[in-house]
């Protein structure tokens, strides 16, 4: 299997950040610490560039209208930028993080709203993650190596386990996990390109209402016993205590993706953050080799494994 991010990454000073989804939460977060740098320039993106108003307007800021669904958008966004900064143009960090979440009972999700979920949390990360590494491959340093770049691709703890009531979000950030693993491996370490899938737990915003979406309610799903309503009604009782300590800031977020680009060591292909998506995590897999070992036989088909 081939091996991914082989070598320590070392941020430059004057490094170019695109970040997605900029409009609030963790890409919020991000654009906003970047900014606060002076020697960094900071491409922040959202579908619509009138709530990126917070951001100061600098020649190393460039505030732009990108819909991840849309490869022309796309294409336009990395124009636009390659002509605000001309021949000075590099791209050394993108942060994929556009995206909502679609919950409810997956029987009555419509073919819009599943198609509408996964296009824009797979393939606008696709589209994205792409033109990234074409403009980070054809990037060299004067000493003829590659500048290369890093990719963070915002997954979650959706991206490792199922739980019931969110299906599709589910399968957009699985998919995510799976895709952005063979990219990685597609590199040439000599290019320098670094794909990093961040796997955060619950984040606040995500539970104030932002980037949700709801499928209708389907009249066979509605019996409290139901799992589904059990993991509602869990996840509320949550929220009314007033608690959230599990939840997750996105400055926190932000500040941590930082530190992965500029300390100069190793970039993990996965950046599991916060303790319940660790611990999650880590039972799932042990329970995974449990299973493993019950089907061995089965597995193996009358051949020693």
């Amino acid at each position: 299997m081939n091996p991914v991010n082989t070598k320590p990454y070392t941020l430059p000073p004057d490094a170019t950040w695109l970040i997605t989804g900029c409009s609030s939460g963790i890409g919020k977060a991000i654009a906003t610490l970047i900014a606060s740098k002076p020697s960094l320039r900071l491409i922040a993106t959202a579908r619509n560039p009138s709530t990126l108003s917070y951001l100061p307007s600098t020649h190393n800021i460039l505030k732009l209208a990108l819909d991840v669904t849309s490869p022309s958008s796309v294409d336009a966004a990395f124009a636009a930028a390659k002509a605000h900064w001309g021949e000075e143009f590099h791209l050394d960090v993108v942060v994929n993080n556009a995206g909502y979440s679609l919950s409810g009972d997956t029987e009555s999700a419509t073919e819009e709203e599943m198609h509408a979920e996964i296009e824009t949390l797979f393939f606008g990360t696709a589209r994205v993650t792409m033109r990234a590494v074409g403009v980070m491959r054809e990037s060299k340093k004067e000493k003829g190596e590659w500048r290369g770049g890093v990719i963070f691709n915002i997954s979650s703890l959706a991206g490792l386990i199922g739980l019931p009531g969110h299906a599709f979000y589910h399968a957009g950030k699985f998919a995510v996990e799976g895709w952005s693993e063979s990219v990685a491996r597609e590199m040439h370490p000599d290019w320098n390109i670094n794909i990093c899938i961040v796997e955060p737990s619950g984040v606040k915003t995500e539970f104030e209402g932002h980037s949700k979406a709801h499928a209708a309610p389907h009249p066979a799903y509605t019996d409290p016993s139901m799992p589904a309503r059990k993991l509602e009604a869990y996840v509320n009782a949550g929220i009314k205590a007033g608690g959230g300590e599990h939840l997750m800031e996105p400055s926190a977020i932000a500040e941590t993706i930082f530190m992965i680009a500029e300390r100069g060591e190793k970039v993990p292909l996965r950046l599991p953050l916060g303790a319940v998506v660790w611990k999650m995590a880590k039972a799932k897999a042990e329970g995974f080799l449990g299973e493993l070992e019950v089907l061995k036989g089965i597995s193996g088909m009358g051949k020693e494994l």
